[in-house]
């Protein structure tokens, strides 16, 4: 499996693991969406993977990344569609959570929202390491500032989704569960997530200097 430090085969033909990683992800995303629990929340989940599926594959030749990279956006990516076929507060494993911790609310969305900041922040590090030249502190923190930002920007967007539609249909693309600071924490989780993975990616890179 090659890393942010390894060099890239160039033709997707040769990287046989992104081709497993692809066929999982449709036969997941092709199973998910034939009946949804809730067809108008499956659409406005997936709006975003269309788009981001979309990018993947018009700048893949100008920006390819790891093997590594590519299997931590497919795992969220396979976590988001289950959250997107059942609804976000009514995914069953969050259930078995909450009811094992005693917890007041169904937690998957704060679970993922927290893997989103763990799992891309990698990916992030290697495209300003390999495309942006960034190097030193900067190559740390840009990954964190990124995933804040869009963090932020996901939660602006599900706002503007509130402003627009039914209660019956943007409540459960929201997710609020009655908790007013869900965004805040959200947030926080993503945040939380992207400094414990950065954090990680740095003792290895130091590591890996002293070594040489």
């Amino acid at each position: 499996m090659t890393t942010a430090n390894d060099k890239l085969v160039l033709e997707f033909k040769g990287r046989t693991f992104q081709k497993i990683l692809l066929v999982i992800f449709t036969a997941e995303w092709t199973a998910l969406a034939i009946d949804p629990v809730y067809r108008p929340e499956w659409l406005l989940e997936n709006y975003l993977v269309f788009a981001f599926v979309l990018f993947i594959f018009i700048s893949y030749k100008k920006l390819q990344l790891s093997d590594l990279s590519y299997l931590l956006l497919t795992i969220f990516m396979l976590l988001h569609q289950v959250g997107a076929h059942y609804g976000y507060m009514n995914v069953p494993v969050g259930f078995q959570i909450r009811d094992i911790f005693s917890l007041s609310r169904n937690p998957y969305d704060r679970i993922v929202h927290f893997l989103y900041g763990a799992l891309l922040a990698y990916p992030i590090y290697e495209m300003l390491k390999r495309y942006g030249r960034q190097t030193g502190a900067w190559l740390y923190i840009l990954p964190i500032s990124f995933i804040i930002t869009f963090s932020a920007t996901y939660e602006i967007i599900e706002a503007m989704v509130a402003w627009v539609l039914p209660e019956k249909e943007y409540d459960p693309f929201v997710g609020m569960q009655g908790d007013i600071w869900d965004g805040y924490k959200d947030m926080l989780a993503a945040a939380v997530g992207a400094i414990i993975s950065t954090t990680f990616i740095l003792c290895s890179d130091l590591r890996n200097k002293n070594k040489s």
